[in-house]
Formats: structure tokens, sequence, C-alpha cells
């Protein structure tokens, strides 16, 4: 696959992510909004396996196309007025909230544009194209080497970028398992915190309405 094609291609995911993320904030309709924001996440999943990062993509899929589209299925049938949604008002939030996007955005521009992207047809290093993209062994100092005929199978490792998700997932299941589950039950906190403000929110303007 030549990197042109490659590069057509993400320009079109990222115009179609970005013509998701746009319906987001402009549809007045909640769940319409929620399916273009599933389509997001599944846009920014797609380049990350195009980029070689599939661990990335595989947790994108699994955390925000998956399970926080479910739970945010669930948080639409909270909201009250799901067709119309909630009544804009420009105020003092709006333009704080302008102005924090708009810098945000310049601010992404500004490294975006002054950052010198290093490709991989500058790397003039064996070893380290052998380490990302191709096959290694160590020695016995731990150093990298190129493999030869004479290097035994299991001293053969896989580039970082040829398959990441084995060795990833094994650290995140052993060394890292605690932190992992701890990363969860704060994700799962916030989730039912968000959904229990919403009801208490939506219970409390049926109390109103009601004494009105």
């Amino acid at each position: 696959m030549s990197n042109s094609f490659i590069n057509i291609f993400l320009i079109l995911i990222a115009s179609i992510g970005t013509i998701c993320s746009l319906i987001v904030v402009m549809q007045s309709n909640v769940f319409r909004s929620a399916i273009a924001l599933s389509f997001n996440f599944l846009c920014v999943a797609v380049v990350y396996f195009a980029i070689n990062a599939e661990f990335l993509g595989t947790v994108q899929i699994l955390v925000y196309v998956g399970a926080v589209s479910v739970l945010m299925a669930f948080s639409v049938l909270l909201v009250k007025d799901l067709q119309t949604g909630s009544t804009s008002i420009i105020g003092v939030n709006f333009f704080v909230s302008t102005f924090i996007s708009l810098l945000t955005f310049f601010v992404l521009l500004f490294v975006i544009f002054s950052t010198d992207w290093q490709t991989v047809d500058k790397l003039n290093e064996p070893k380290i194209k052998a380490a990302l993209f191709e096959e290694y062994s160590l020695n016995e100092n731990k150093n990298i080497t190129i493999v030869s005929k004479e290097t035994p199978p299991k001293e053969i490792h896989n580039g970082v970028y040829n398959n990441s998700i084995i060795p990833i997932g094994t650290l995140l299941t052993t060394k890292y398992f605690i932190s992992l589950q701890l990363i969860g039950l704060i994700i799962v906190s916030c989730v039912i915190g968000s959904i229990a403000i919403t009801k208490n929110t939506i219970e409390n303007d049926d109390e109103m309405e009601e004494l009105l």
C-alpha cells in the first residue's frame, strides 16, 4: 500500500470524523448527536489502525465505541426533551467555552505546523528500523542486534509496530493490572455520577413544573 493512498485514506477518514464532530455540537436531537459521536470515535479507531497502532485502535473500539456508547444511550433515555434538547442561552458560559475551544484549536495548529515530523524514510540506522518495523534480537548486554541466519528462533523479537498488541496486553494484565483496574473503577464512578446528576436535575425540573 503506497504512502499516497494511505494519506488520501487518512484525509478522507479525518474529514468524516470532523463532520461527525460538527454534528455532535450542532444537532439539537440528542440521540442523533450520540450516534454521530459514536461514528467520530470509530473514525479515530480507523486512523489508529492505519498508522499501525493496533492496540490503541482496539482500545478505542472497546472502550469508546462500545462501552461509552452504550452508557451514553442510557444517559440519553434520562434526557427529558430528546428531540429538541435543551434551550441554548448565549451568556458568559457560551463566550468562555468558545474562547477555550478556539484557543485549543490554534494551539494544536501551532504544534502541528511547527513540529518537524520525521518519516520512516529518514531513518538511516538499520537497528532502529529493525526494532520498530522488522525483527531483532538481543545480545548478552541487552543491546539490539540484527537477526541473522544463526539467530535462534526463541531470541527473535517482533518490532514495536509489527505486533504491539501482545506485549502491551501482557504488561497491562501482569505488571500494570492494579493500575488498569483502578482506572476502570474511576471511569465507572464518573459515568454513574454523571447519570445520577442528570437524573436528579430532571426530577427537580419536574417538581418545579408541578409547583408552577
